[in-house]
């Protein structure tokens, strides 16, 4: 599995629903750990379990991004132009590629990286922030990372992750479009089902 993707599904997860918005950074540093426990505890069954695990990633952390909001950032422009039945198929197919392509890493790295989160100061009101981090490796420099968060209706949710300076939106736009230029959405959605683009859009990314 490539470095660059990797820490993004090493350090997010899903936060319990509150009365009142979790604050986003106590929201990341919570979940971490939660997906990081499940792993420890699980991890066996998991390995040997893969469904079963890409289960888990989809109720664990999917809940912390903003599906449809990345969907539509992703697609840019071709969001107006797609059909509401293309837009929900877009939509699925890309988390469940994403969740089929990183889980194994995941699994097979969950305790390779720790995340020292940066202090975070709100005054109050703000519907858009950046929780800052820095991913600690065993091995190499530690990478920056930044997730892009916005309040929806009560709670903070992703919908952008900066890996030393590359966007997750802006890797899969330019590289959908090109395919959306060369074949039109419905290919572009049929290649995402399959599994296969979101895998070489990942590679690229390093």
């Amino acid at each position: 599995m490539n470095k660059f993707w990797l820490p993004l599904f090493l350090t997010l997860g899903f936060a319990s629903a509150h009365a009142a918005p979790v604050p986003p950074d106590v929201a990341v540093k919570e979940t971490t750990e939660k997906m990081r426990d499940l792993i420890n505890t699980n991890h066996a069954a998991y390995k040997a379990d893969k469904a079963k695990f890409y289960a888990v990633v989809d109720e664990v952390l999917v809940p912390r991004f903003d599906v449809k909001g990345i969907a539509k950032l992703v697609l840019g422009r071709n969001w107006k132009a797609a059909t509401p039945a293309q837009r929900a198929r877009f939509t699925n197919s890309f988390k469940n590629s994403l969740i089929r392509n990183y889980a194994d890493a995941l699994l097979d790295n969950y305790d390779t990286v720790e995340a020292r989160f940066q202090p975070l100061r709100l005054v109050g009101g703000e519907t858009d922030v950046t929780v800052k981090a820095e991913l600690k490796r065993k091995v190499g420099k530690p990478i920056s990372v930044g997730f892009s968060m916005q309040l929806v209706d009560t709670e903070w949710k992703v919908y952008d992750v900066i890996l030393e300076n590359l966007s997750l939106v802006t890797n899969f736009r330019s590289q959908f479009n090109e395919e959306i230029k060369k074949n039109g959405i419905e290919a572009l959605i049929v290649r995402i089902e399959s599994g296969e683009i979101v895998k070489q859009a990942a590679e690229k990314a390093g």
